[in-house]
């Protein structure tokens, strides 16, 4: 079957997504109407893919592939989500296997929303790998995975993915917008093939995104997010019911006025969707990804008719979609035209982290590693030659009580055995982190805070590992390399001994250049065998 959403890609063409909700049950009565919905939407012939949501919300639902499936036996070409959450990387693989034996080549990948619910309580979270890792192990699975054999590795079947990633530009302080543009980088050098932004309504965060690409040097297609906003919606975004959206208190107030109206705002949400999609042509979008609740086949094609009369206009769209935060920060200084546009200037970073409680345990940690767990140095070497004695003597999976109670004390150390804590700047990414991110933020942040705690009683791990790196001027500790996953053979042992003996992640680590500041365009691979692997997507 033609994949008519990689194909308009890579000819150039500015494609169109629409997104599908599949909701939880099997078979239940909503269900049957979104997809025969669906399918009148694909039958307009308007659309390149239907993009079909994995469990939205945290809420157990109906599996994105399975209904991908079904989408292709009706000769729909699917764009399936898949998401970290719920699978341990052997699921995952699992998954991938199945989705490549039914034919299903486009694929979304993300963190996911952290689970809300589940049967007899809440599920536990299983976030074995982060999105930057789904990105290169479907690079390696297109490349022919190289697995354990009985005779040594061997190469399986190269696939056939078309995967692509998210990015969240719509952030307004500096420690949270910058680590989403550096993870962003790292799932590029990872092989996503396309990109999709999480949902915003600031046009100048949307030039933003497609200057910071092109000045880092790559050329990655960009998929801009159209999500018909109800006030309902913007409501549950402003309470932080549903993470990473933000709704400034000008769009709420136009919002409630529009509500007013005797459709109920209806009109409202299509010219500013058809707005949405000018801007996005205008700014040089590879196309759009459009959502929302209530989408049917005539409102889509008049969407799009109304956008294509307002291609021509598209900078009076633009000042008209400017609800971004009063005083937030922007990577570029604003043009001192009338339109309100990004300059090529870069901004500057006055930002000062939020509290002192950003660098808890900062300096201790720091003054430790220095003399203690610096590698060819001479506390090192001791600590090296003591590793070394203990496994001889009592195994790798020896008890480490001194080591594990300290750690605890301090970092709240679950004992994983293949320690993170230099890749976050010392907080751990496995217990800190509601979704263990090793190698930046997912989208759900907001105000420095972490999306699983609201209440602002948890930062983000990234925004406080910017602020350190920023203010002991060390931002390579950041922007150097890839964290690999965790290597869960090494539970319960000493990770003192792992990192010794070069058996854990820092062993592991991807060096590559990320950041405006590093003057290295595209990214850096210094690996040679990953850089074997990936070279076609730089």
């Amino acid at each position: 079957m033609e994949n008519r959403f990689k194909d308009a890609l890579e000819r150039g063409e500015f494609v169109v997504t629409c997104e599908i909700i599949p909701g939880r049950g099997a078979r239940e009565d909503g269900q049957e109407k979104e997809f025969a919905e669906a399918k009148n939407i694909y039958a307009t012939g308007r659309v390149h893919a239907m993009s079909i949501t994995d469990n939205p919300g945290g809420n157990p639902a109906l599996l994105a592939d399975t209904l991908g499936k079904e989408f292709l036996d009706e000769g729909i070409v699917p764009l399936v989500h898949f998401t970290c959450k719920d699978r341990s990387r052997n699921q995952i693989i699992a998954q991938l296997y199945g989705m490549e034996r039914q034919g299903i080549e486009n694929l979304l990948f993300m963190t996911g929303d952290y689970q809300v619910s589940g049967w007899d309580g809440r599920a536990r979270p299983v976030f074995d790998l982060d999105s930057v890792h789904l990105q290169m192990l479907a690079t390696e699975m297109n490349n022919g995975l190289v697995v354990p054999g009985r005779k040594g590795p061997m190469t399986e079947k190269q696939t056939h993915f078309f995967n692509g990633g998210v990015v969240n530009p719509f952030k307004y302080l500096e420690g949270e917008v910058i680590p989403q543009y550096l993870k962003m980088e790292k799932k590029i050098i990872g092989g996503a093939k396309f990109l999709i932004t999480q949902l915003g309504y600031d046009a100048r965060k949307m030039e933003e995104l497609i200057r910071y690409r092109n000045d880092r040097g790559f050329d990655t297609p960009i998929i801009g997010n159209i999500f018909l906003l109800t006030r309902g919606a913007a409501k549950l975004m402003q309470k932080g019911a549903i993470a990473g959206a933000y709704i400034s208190p000008e769009l709420m107030a136009t919002l409630e006025e529009e509500a007013k109206a005797e459709d109920k705002g209806k009109g409202a949400r299509i010219e500013r969707a058809a707005q949405m999609i000018a801007i996005c042509k205008g700014l040089g979008y590879a196309g759009v990804h459009i959502g929302g609740f209530g989408i049917n086949a005539e409102m889509f094609c008049g969407i799009l008719d109304r956008a294509e009369e307002l291609a021509p206009q598209w900078e009076e769209c633009y000042q008209k979609l400017l609800f971004g935060k009063k005083d937030g920060y922007y990577i570029y200084e604003e043009s001192k035209d009338a339109a309100g546009h990004n300059s090529e200037t870069l901004a500057p970073k006055p930002e000062q982290a939020r509290s002192k409680k950003v660098f808890s345990k900062w300096g201790l940690s720091k003054f430790f590693h220095h003399w203690v767990l610096t590698l060819g140095k001479r506390g090192g070497k001791i600590l090296e030659s003591r590793m070394d004695s203990l496994d001889n003597k009592k195994g790798v999976y020896r008890h480490h009580g001194l080591e594990h109670t300290g750690k605890s004390m301090l970092y709240g150390c679950m004992d994983c055995g293949d320690c993170g804590l230099e890749a976050t700047l010392y907080t751990c990414p496995m217990t800190q982190c509601p979704k263990c991110q090793r190698n930046g933020p997912c989208g759900g942040t907001f105000d420095g805070y972490c999306e699983v705690f609201p209440d602002g009683s948890r930062y983000c791990i990234w925004y406080k590992a910017y602020h350190k790196a920023k203010r002991d001027n060390e931002m390579e500790r950041i922007t150097s390399f890839i964290t690999p996953p965790n290597h869960w053979e090494l539970y319960s042992s000493s990770p003192w001994s792992a990192y010794t003996h070069r058996r854990d992640n820092c062993a592991g680590r991807i060096p590559v250049s990320l950041g405006l500041e590093t003057g290295a365009q595209g990214g850096i691979i210094e690996d040679t065998d990953m850089l074997k692997k990936v070279e076609t997507n730089l």
